[in-house]
């Protein structure tokens, strides 16, 4: 997913081929993704195929023949579990996250972060800690523009250390230490707790030291499409530790207060009241909070933002309707929807510019009397018209 700041693909190219030649020179290999799974192979301990599905066109909810996205097709990456035993040879956690074993830099995300070769050659302290079993579920800095979001954590993450979970036994899992870069959020944490890893567990790896006879480690896909076994293994872990409540079949408006929020929401929400659309505030709230507002809905509005990961934990035929800025209409939502069974909707207003990624930061500005167009076919003239499950 390209981001505000992310290195153009010829750069990132240049990039890794710099660190490689580097890393040669000092005696290190810097194997590529690929070639990084096949040094695994002998290693491999579960994969989940990957697949392709048909993303459907999507015209705009209050225009018909405005199109927002073409038909498209989605094609996900297998996703690999693998059980390193160190076998007495030389094996290291990097502060990166990264496994250095046998002089290979094995590379299961993205290889080209500038601080990979200082991070090899850096000899500082780390506190050591030793454990049977280690998982190594992500091996890259944050830096608040690649990596360091919602999103980011909950699919390239969570996602893959319920892959890793679901590959091992029981008792390795319980024995077994969760160490990377930690994000030191309060949703990492919680995460981590209702996937079963407690906090004496998890360790930040640029500052201990992992001693290890095993390395679990599994590789991450499409930052877009996301392998569905991942997303679906992420949903049973975290819903079987979160209470049930009664479902209400409520609907929800997502309010937005950072980047992308809507200008003029003091005039939508109104509108929005007319069809029973309960307003949700944007504040701070725990992943079960989340979990339940999510779960229990069953039609949700709001302008494009990592809360709409939250779908995840939506019932089949909810229906999403994404209100975006015309110059960023990122479809990673609708290929979550389709994956889910949920049911989908677009909008925006005004022009669209020849930069498609020029408005990740803008903010929204929504047309009460199409919207109210839209709302009146989707819910079929009559406010209490839409199905619920």
């Amino acid at each position: 997913m390209k981001k505000k700041g992310q290195l153009t693909g010829a750069m990132r190219d240049g990039l890794k081929k710099q660190l490689a030649r580097l890393g040669k020179r000092l005696g290190y290999a810097m194997p590529t993704k690929e070639e990084s799974m096949t040094l695994l192979a002998n290693h491999i301990a579960a994969t989940n195929p990957g697949d392709r599905i048909i993303l459907p066109a999507v015209d705009d909810l209050a225009q018909t023949g405005k199109r927002i996205f073409s038909e498209t097709e989605a094609v996900t990456e297998a996703g690999h579990v693998w059980r390193y035993p160190t076998g007495g040879k030389k094996a290291v956690l990097l502060r990166s996250g990264t496994l250095f074993c046998d002089g290979n830099v094995l590379c299961m995300d993205w290889l080209g972060d500038r601080r990979l070769l200082s991070d090899i050659l850096n000899r500082g302290e780390r506190a050591v800690y030793r454990t049977d079993v280690l998982i190594a579920p992500w091996s890259h800095y944050l830096d608040g523009i690649r990596f360091g979001g919602y999103y980011d954590y909950v699919v390239l993450i969570a996602a893959k250390l319920c892959r890793i979970k679901e590959a091992l036994t029981d008792d390795e899992f319980r024995r077994a230490v969760v160490a990377y870069p930690l994000f030191d959020a309060n949703y990492e944490r919680e995460l981590l707790t209702l996937i079963g890893v407690g906090v004496d567990r998890i360790f930040d790896s640029r500052r201990t030291n992992i001693r290890f006879q095993t390395c679990a480690l599994g590789n991450s896909g499409h930052w877009f499409y996301p392998n569905v076994a991942d997303l679906m293994a992420l949903k049973r872990q975290v819903e079987t530790n979160v209470p049930a409540v009664p479902r209400t079949g409520n609907r929800a408006y997502i309010s937005r207060a950072g980047r992308r929020r809507i200008l003029n929401e003091a005039e939508l929400v109104p509108l929005l009241s007319r069809y029973g659309i309960e307003f949700i505030e944007d504040k701070s709230r725990t992943v079960a909070e989340q979990v339940t507002i999510y779960r229990n809905a069953s039609f949700i509005i709001g302008p494009h933002g990592a809360s709409f990961t939250n779908i995840l934990w939506c019932q089949p035929g909810t229906h999403l309707v994404e209100l975006f800025s015309p110059n960023y209409t990122p479809n990673f939502f609708l290929y979550m929807a389709r994956r889910l069974g949920l049911r989908y909707s677009a909008y925006y207003h005004g022009p669209k510019s020849s930069n498609w990624f020029s408005g990740l930061d803008e903010d929204i500005t929504v047309s009460i009397p199409d919207l109210e167009r839209g709302l009146d076919a989707l819910f079929a003239k009559s406010p209490q018209s839409l199905p619920q499950w």
